[in-house]
């Protein structure tokens, strides 16, 4: 997608809506950069409308090609923002329009409305008590953990069962240590070490990628919306728990009372406490991390060939350290 901000992205997308909704007669009278996510180009435009009737849009594209640090595909996430409704009781921000081929916008583009909302994290940041916003939180993603697979798209790759599941995720560990040699040691050793350690399986589900409070949008008016969800996949739902243990956000509302987070966890979701407990959520941490480690690690491998993946990679190359850490911690932890 076109660099927000660039002075053609308003053009490129009234073009667009000219070819989307021909009858309407769409101007764009505003179109903004927005921040906030790590890996895609965001816009906010408001369209004003041939009636006089106005709204506000969100556009979600690709970055320019090798301009990015975490990859991922923007056919599956339309997929999943359109069945999403009929899969699970979560309520997401209405997916309007598709640039399947980029032409109009410069990349694949995701056109969706843009909520009167505020961020989770930011409520939290507020409350004098973050209790009840994090149960909020957890409801939310135990309700996304049971959407129903039968309703997800039939694209979306479906594990044949738990351990064959858990043996691929560490099968990347193997994959990394063989490709990447300055992570080598620890990986191979994590890897080793959660493959003795394994808990409770659990039935597979709907996976978000990304839990954290930043990516579910409040308002007084209506039910909260779950955003970003271009990570998201079927597979062991506890890997959201770990994932928002490492969250440095605060208050990280896991770590200000973990056993509140997960009593509420267990009862919305009918898991018991020998599959969810403590220990479990930091296992889970190195299974849900293991996609966005990796492509951690081709960044840096990038940087050190003398390649300019963006800024942002240099930034977070320093996140690979800290994951060594936290993981070898966890493996002295619990063993």
């Amino acid at each position: 997608m076109d660099a927000p901000g660039s002075g053609s992205l308003g053009a490129r997308l009234e073009r667009f809506l000219a070819a989307a909704e021909p009858s309407r007669g769409g101007r764009v009278v505003a179109c903004d950069a927005i921040t906030g996510g790590y890996s895609r180009v965001s816009a906010r435009a408001r369209v004003r409308w041939r009636n006089g009737a106005e709204e506000a849009f969100i556009l979600r594209g690709d970055p320019p090609p090798g301009s990015g640090v975490f990859a991922s595909d923007r056919d599956a996430e339309w997929e999943l923002l359109r069945a999403l409704p009929a899969a699970t009781s979560v309520s997401t921000p209405v997916a309007r329009w598709y640039d399947r081929s980029g032409e109009y916008l410069g990349s694949k583009a995701i056109v969706m409305d843009c909520a009167e909302a505020v961020s989770l994290q930011d409520e939290m940041a507020r409350a004098a008590d973050p209790g009840p916003l994090t149960d909020l939180f957890v409801d939310t993603f135990a309700a996304v953990h049971a959407a129903s697979s039968e309703r997800l798209p039939p694209s979306m790759p479906r594990p044949a069962d738990w351990p064959g599941y858990l043996d691929g995720v560490l099968a990347g560990y193997d994959r990394m240590a063989g490709q990447y040699p300055g992570s080598a040691p620890v990986l191979r050793y994590v890897a080793w070490w959660a493959r003795a350690h394994q808990p409770p399986p659990v039935p597979l589900g709907l996976v978000h990628g990304d839990c954290q409070p930043s990516n579910v949008l409040v308002s007084p008016s209506r039910p909260p919306l779950v955003i970003d969800w271009e990570f998201a996949h079927i597979g062991d739902p506890r890997e959201d728990l770990g994932y928002y243990t490492q969250i440095p956000l605060e208050p990280n509302v896991y770590w200000a009372d973990p056993k509140r987070f997960l009593d509420r966890y267990r009862a919305a979701s009918g898991l018991t406490e020998d599959q969810v407990n403590p220990q479990v959520a930091d296992y889970f941490l190195i299974i849900g991390m293991a996609l966005l480690l990796e492509q951690l690690l081709a960044a840096a491998a990038a940087i050190g060939a003398g390649r300019r993946p963006g800024i942002l990679a240099s930034y977070l190359v320093n996140a690979i350290s800290h994951q060594h850490d936290m993981f070898l911690a966890i493996c002295d932890r619990l063993s």
